[in-house]
């Protein structure tokens, strides 16, 4: 644009210096003309110098505001710490400064020299923007194409060192061609802080893990003892009876059958226990009402032992795609903290009640107690890591905030609480 400008303005002053020959040349022929025409010619040529000056200053006024206006997107340009490209699709324009600093460069000759475009140094890795995308696809096709996904690249710095830029364009029309300016910006320290990040949640699931595991380990052994008593008692009565040879067909089958019927709930347990704590990486179809079911195999008998009832009130049986051994454990958690507080709280006639229901869009699981509810000054703490009630009882103050993160992050769901009437209702919501 700007050079058109100076183009307009060089033809402006040429025209400006042939009206000044013709006057000069029609004063020096002027006693040869009429009068009414060296009037007319007079008008005309200075008509003509007016215009051709008008011209010149409103020309060099816009060459001006041009000049400053180019200057200072110049300087936003090069100022901006993301390295922009700009590109007609085939080739590189022009680059900023930030792009040449971090490539220790002087100018984009220089990095010509060596690249034919900036996608020959893009690295390899999944989910990052390569040079060639498809047979179809190169890099910026793919990004034109998709303009609402985030694109990430990786790229090697001066001193090999692999840094994450986030990728974005904008099309824009010059000098009668489709231009292409991208920009790249540097999220390194973001994308590792979110790795350490994502460590850390995976190590403080496995100590909310660990910690279920031995919970787990405790209710199995309760649950263990009356079966393992009947077994005791039945295979000595076998013994016994055989010693007084007292021991007829059918008794021995009746008792062998008790037996029986007493490994297969152990070996039952078992099979749930290991189950449970199973890590499945694919998502299963699972209703509320199967995931709690396989919850209360392992934990019911213990909680009904403190004389807690359990009331189940299913109102839907719809099956979504979720990871169910996730969720069992966030189950376990909740409904181990509502038996805790219950204990705690000393309360007569205690209940525990799992309620499910279907919404327009999502199912519902909620697990409430009559155990009093969460202060308030609390109840907007507890999610967060470490943030325990049960220091004094050997609380890690983790099992809420893992429950939130395996609920919101893994199975792209809600956990919420709320106090009513009677105690905490905590809601585990999930897409239908």
């Amino acid at each position: 644009m700007l050079e058109k400008q100076l183009i307009r303005l060089k033809y402006i002053n040429l025209l400006f210096l042939l009206t000044i020959a013709l006057g000069i040349l029609f004063f020096e022929f002027r006693s040869e003309l009429k009068g009414e025409m060296t009037i007319s010619i007079t008008l005309v040529l200075f008509s003509l110098m007016l215009l051709l000056l008008f011209l010149n200053v409103f020309v060099n006024y816009v060459i001006q505001t041009n000049t400053l206006h180019q200057t200072k997107i110049n300087n936003i340009f090069n100022n901006i710490t993301a390295f922009l490209v700009i590109t007609n699709g085939k080739k590189l324009v022009d680059v900023n400064r930030s792009f040449l600093d971090f490539f220790h460069l002087q100018s984009m000759e220089a990095f010509l020299e060596d690249y034919a475009c900036i996608c020959d140094k893009f690295l390899a890795g999944e989910g990052y923007l390569q040079k060639k995308v498809s047979e179809e696809e190169n890099w910026l096709d793919h990004l034109l194409n998709n303009p609402e996904t985030t694109h990430k690249v990786k790229m090697l710095d001066i001193n090999d060192i692999v840094n994450i830029f986030q990728v974005n364009f904008q099309e824009y029309y010059q000098d009668n061609e489709i231009k292409y300016i991208v920009s790249f910006e540097n999220i390194t320290a973001l994308e590792n802080e979110l790795s350490s990040s994502r460590k850390k949640d995976k190590q403080l699931l496995e100590q909310s893990r660990f910690a279920q595991m031995g919970e787990m380990i405790s209710m199995i052994a309760h649950q263990w003892r009356q079966p393992l008593a009947a077994i005791s008692s039945a295979s000595g009565a076998i013994t016994l009876k055989a010693k007084r040879d007292r021991l007829d067909k059918e008794l021995a089958i009746e008792l062998s059958g008790k037996i029986s019927n007493y490994s297969q709930h152990l070996s039952s347990t078992i099979n749930d226990f290991r189950e449970f704590f199973k890590t499945n990486k694919e998502k299963k179809k699972a209703s509320f009402q199967e995931i709690v079911s396989c919850v209360l195999n392992i934990v019911e008998e213990t909680i009904i032992s403190q004389n807690i009832t359990i009331i189940k009130d299913f109102h839907t049986d719809l099956e979504v795609e979720t990871f169910p051994n996730e969720i069992k454990q966030v189950i376990l958690n909740l409904l181990k903290n509502a038996e805790d507080v219950l204990l705690e709280n000393s309360v007569k006639d205690s209940f525990i009640k799992i309620y499910t229901y279907v919404s327009e869009e999502h199912v519902h699981l909620e697990i409430s107690d009559n155990g009093g509810g969460i202060p308030k000054e609390i109840i907007g703490n507890i999610f967060d890591p470490y943030f325990s009630t049960k220091m004094q009882k050997d609380g890690t103050g983790l099992g809420l905030y893992m429950s939130k993160t395996i609920i919101q992050e893994h199975c792209d769901g809600q956990l919420k609480v709320r106090n009513s009437e009677d105690g905490a209702v905590f809601s585990i919501i999930l897409k239908k």
